[in-house]
C-alpha cells in the first residue's frame, strides 16, 4: 500500500529535497504574539503578513537578512526551492513534518501553514483561490483546500490559482477529491480494465483506488469516461457505497420513481444529511453538479462526527 492520499508526496522525497530546512524553528518556545521587530512589510499581500511575521521572529536567525541564506541554510526564494517544493502540500509537509533533530516543533499547525504560505509566496506559488471570495461555498472550499483534499487550476502566466466553483465537476475530479477526503490508502496496482483513463498517473491511481474500494463503476464498454460531468444521482450512489448507507424511509421526492436506479441511494444520503432536495419537493437526479456543490457534499461527509 501507498501512504495515505492526504500526503501524496512521501517523506523520503521531501527529506531528499532539504532545501528550506532553515524555515523550521530553532529550539525554543513559540509565541503567538509577534513583536514590533517582527512586523510584516507592506510589500506582501495581507494574507501573507502573518506568515512573514512568524518567519521573521522564529526563522530569520537561520537566514541572512536579505533572505539569500546563511551558513548551511539556503535561500528561501530560489529557482531550486521553487522547482523542488513548489506546491502547497510539498512545502507544508516538509516544514511541519520533516524538522531537524535539533529543531523540535513549537508552533501551532496554523502557524506552520502561515509560514508555508509566506515561503511559497516568495517563490511566486499561489496559496489560495482568487475566485471564491463571497461565494456561497467559500468556507467549504477553503477548509477542504487547507486539508489538501482538493485542488484548483493554476495560471502559470499570472501566478494565480482558481477553483472555478461554478464549473461542472467531472467524474475524475470527484473521485480524486473523495479518495483524498476519506484518506484512503492508494492502490499499488497500475493496471485497469478501463481503456480511457490514460497515462495521467495521478488521475489513473485515484480511479483505480476508488474502483478497488467499491466506490465507483465503469461502463459496459470498459470505459470510465473520466471527463464526463457527474450528476446528483451518480454522486448519491457513490456516497451510499462509500458510507454503506441504507435507506429506511419511503420515497420523499416527487421526481424519483419507486423503481429509479438510484432511488435507495438518494434516500439514504438524504437521511444521512449529505444531500438536500429542493423546495419544490424534487431531487433533480439527472442535474449535473458544480464543483462547489460537490465540494459542499464532501465537506458535510468529512465534518460529520465519527461514530
Amino acid at each position: 500500500m501507498r501512504f495515505p492520499s492526504r500526503f501524496p508526496y512521501t517523506s523520503l522525497l521531501l527529506l531528499g529535497t532539504a532545501l528550506i530546512a532553515g524555515i523550521v524553528l530553532y529550539t525554543g518556545s513559540a509565541s503567538t504574539s509577534y513583536s514590533a521587530e517582527a512586523a510584516p512589510s507592506a510589500a506582501i499581500p495581507a494574507d501573507q503578513a502573518e506568515g512573514e511575521a512568524i518567519y521573521r521572529q522564529h526563522c530569520l536567525s537561520c537566514h541572512a537578512a536579505d533572505g539569500m541564506g546563511s551558513g548551511n541554510y539556503p535561500a528561501v526564494a530560489s529557482d531550486h526551492v521553487k522547482k523542488k517544493l513548489g506546491t502547497y502540500d510539498k512545502a507544508y509537509e516538509f516544514i511541519s513534518r520533516n524538522m531537524p533533530d535539533n529543531a523540535p516543533g513549537t508552533l501551532t499547525d496554523e502557524e506552520y501553514k502561515a509560514v508555508t504560505r509566506y515561503i511559497l509566496s516568495l517563490n511566486g506559488v499561489p496559496t489560495g483561490f482568487n475566485d471564491i471570495e463571497k461565494h456561497w461555498a467559500q468556507k467549504e472550499i477553503a477548509v477542504l483546500f487547507d486539508k489538501q483534499y482538493i485542488d484548483g487550476y493554476v495560471n502559470k502566466e499570472t501566478g494565480t490559482m482558481q477553483f472555478k466553483p461554478d464549473q461542472f465537476i467531472t467524474r475524475a475530479e470527484f473521485v480524486r477529491y473523495l479518495v483524498k477526503a476519506k484518506e484512503l490508502f492508494l492502490s499499488n496496482n497500475t493496471e485497469s480494465e478501463f481503456t480511457d483513463i490514460g497515462k495521467n498517473k495521478e488521475e489513473r491511481i485515484y480511479i483505480i483506488t476508488a474502483v478497488e474500494y467499491g466506490l465507483v463503476n465503469g461502463y459496459p464498454d470498459q470505459t470510465f469516461r473520466p471527463n464526463n460531468t457527474i450528476t446528483r444521482a451518480e454522486i448519491a450512489a457513490i456516497l451510499s457505497r462509500s458510507e454503506m448507507l441504507k435507506a429506511s424511509a419511503q420515497p420523499t421526492f416527487h421526481d424519483i420513481a419507486s423503481d429509479y436506479w438510484a432511488g435507495d441511494a438518494i434516500r439514504a444520503v438524504q437521511e444521512a444529511g449529505l444531500f438536500n432536495g429542493y423546495e419544490d419537493g424534487t431531487f433533480r437526479p439527472d442535474q449535473r453538479m458544480t464543483r462547489a456543490e460537490a465540494i459542499s457534499v464532501i465537506y458535510r461527509l468529512v465534518s460529520q462526527p465519527q461514530a
